[in-house]
Parts: C-alpha cells; sequence; structure tokens
C-alpha cells in the first residue's frame, strides 16, 4: 500500500501493527472509557450489568430452545365428509347413504375441527346439492304425475 495513507490503515494481521489483531480495551476496567474515546461515547451506569458476550458459533453457553413442531390438529371427520360429498356427486346421488353422510360428518366436523373447516364444507355443500338435487326431481315426478291423473 502506498500513499498518504497507507500508515493509517495498515493491512489486516499486520506484525508491525499489533493493534489490528488484538483487542484495544484488554487491559483495562469496565465501565472505564478507553484512552483516546469521546468523552460523549456511551458508559454503563454504576448499577447496570455489562452485555454478555456471545460466542458466534455456539460454543459453551449458547442456549436455544428447541422447536417443536405442534401435533397436527385432527381431521378425520372433514375427510370423510368431504370423500362422502364427492361419492355422492360422482354417483349423482343414486347410492342415498353418501350424501347423507357427507350431510351428518360435515355438520358434526365443523362444531369439532376448526383446522378442517374448508373440508367439512364442501363436504356439507357437496351433500346438500344433490339431496335439493333429488328432493326437486322427486317433486317434479310427484307433481306431474297428480296433474295426469
Amino acid at each position: 500500500m502506498s500513499g498518504a495513507g497507507a500508515d493509517r490503515n495498515p493491512p489486516f494481521n499486520d506484525p508491525k501493527h499489533p493493534g489490528w489483531y488484538t483487542d484495544p480495551q484488554a487491559g483495562q476496567q469496565q465501565g472505564q472509557p478507553a484512552p483516546g474515546a469521546s468523552p460523549f461515547s456511551y458508559q454503563p451506569g454504576p448499577d447496570m450489568q455489562p452485555a454478555p458476550q456471545h460466542n458466534s458459533y455456539g460454543g459453551p453457553g449458547y442456549s436455544q430452545p428447541p422447536y417443536y413442531q405442534p401435533a397436527p390438529e385432527p381431521k378425520g371427520l372433514s375427510i370423510g365428509a368431504l370423500v362422502c360429498g364427492i361419492v355422492g356427486v360422482v354417483t349423482f346421488g343414486f347410492l342415498l347413504v353418501p350424501q347423507i353422510a357427507a350431510i351428518v360428518l360435515g355438520h358434526i366436523a365443523l362444531g369439532r375441527e376448526p383446522a378442517g373447516r374448508g373440508m367439512a364444507l364442501g363436504g356439507l355443500i357437496m351433500g346438500y346439492v344433490v339431496v335439493g338435487l333429488w328432493t326437486l326431481i322427486l317433486m317434479i315426478g310427484v307433481l306431474g304425475a297428480a296433474v295426469q291423473s
């Protein structure tokens, strides 16, 4: 390094300038300003504790609480409602049991499983749609038969 600032900024780990790789406050008491330090720099008060020194590599004294992943919330009723709703839609309601099971399981799941709310609502909606369509078809058939008689 040549130039005017070469003496002010020696290279790191330079044996001619050991201040670059030693602690400048090694021999001083805590709370006392370093020689040449500004009188307005931070100085801890008489009752204050110094900040703990931390090892950046996690050596002795490093403690971090272990991370525990919470147990997954149960969603069995919600999944059952969704599956029964899908079966009811796919079979067009010819099997009466799946859409009734979707409605019953969906209502129970809404009360017990807040994490599976979306699946429970999906099963409820599909179950009610299939039951509603079959009710509408049966009403039209009954009215049609009554009109022809």
